[in-house]
């Protein structure tokens, strides 16, 4: 792994929420031009032509070339006059990002339908299946040095031990993984769901621990993994009776139904703490939504 000197994924998820509060937000000028000069030098060193950039982060970089032009990035200061023309040119740049948003719901919302048709399909073949969820994240210390490479370089990994069925993806009947960018802390993370068959398996717990050691393996030591079918996680869950992980059985329609619903966080544009963690830097051709029957 390449350390990065910069704080990577922090870096492309600041710049890209200031492009959307210029254009939808409410900051003001003082907070546009301060941020100009915090982010701009540093994430004008740090791009990457391999790397695809979100539709906010293109504009910002458009935006930016036209006023600074061939001048060295160390050497810009950004002052009440550029800061004026970035608002205006960004704003020519809205009606796109607004498409581009609305395309990417339109694609989440089929992805979920697509989720569902499988897990109910599965749910009809199989009279149990243990449901297993975890988030696989970088340790947070060491998350300012994880680039995209970095992250699809693990995801790769991970999807090949799950094809070869690996240890703890013995009788793994169906996958989903969703990739995101946090927007707190900007860091990568999976969202991933996990399908067993429930007459060969039945402690959730362990294998989902089994797995977090598999990414920790891929990763050399600096993943991390939130593990949700721990017992403490699942009682606060049933006790709001919204129970969908661990075992499912095909006769306990409230436990279906909760399973799907549980499934269907991974294909959510919209996170229940409001905040935005769309994928904003991304490989060619590499996608931030997958499922897959095993068996």
């Amino acid at each position: 792994m390449i350390y990065s000197p910069v704080n990577h994924s922090q870096l492309i998820s600041n710049v890209d929420r200031l492009v959307r509060d210029v254009l939808f937000g409410t900051i003001n000028f003082q907070q546009i031009k301060s941020q100009l000069n915090e982010f701009y030098y540093s994430f004008m060193i740090s791009l990457d032509s391999e790397f695809r950039y979100s539709k906010p982060i293109q504009a910002f970089i458009e935006s930016t070339n036209m006023i600074i032009g061939d001048a060295y990035a160390y050497n810009v200061f950004w002052n009440d006059e550029k800061t004026v023309q970035f608002i205006q040119l960004l704003s020519g740049y809205e009606k796109a990002i607004k498409k581009d948003y609305s395309a990417w719901r339109y694609q989440s919302n089929q992805n979920g339908k697509n989720l569902e048709l499988n897990i109910r399909t599965l749910i009809s073949d199989h009279s149990r299946l243990l449901f297993v969820r975890v988030d696989l994240k970088y340790i947070q210390e060491i998350s300012h040095h994880i680039t995209i490479r970095d992250f699809d370089f693990h995801m790769k990994k991970l999807r090949d031990a799950i094809h070869n069925g690996d240890t703890c993806f013995t009788h793994l009947l169906s996958y989903a993984w969703s990739l995101e960018h946090g927007g707190k802390n900007g860091g990568f993370h999976c969202h991933l769901l996990l399908i067993f068959d429930g007459a060969k398996h039945y402690k959730d717990n362990y294998l989902a621990d089994q797995v977090g050691q598999k990414w920790r393996d891929i990763t050399e030591g600096v993943g991390y993994c939130f593990i949700l079918n721990t017992k403490k996680h699942k009682e606060g869950l049933a006790r709001r009776g919204i129970l969908g992980i661990g075992m499912i059985h095909r006769n306990n329609l409230q436990e279906v139904e909760n399973a799907v619903n549980a499934a269907l966080y991974l294909t959510r544009p919209d996170k229940p703490d409001g905040s935005y963690q769309r994928l904003k830097v991304s490989l060619p051709n590499m996608n931030t939504f997958g499922q897959s029957m095993t068996h």
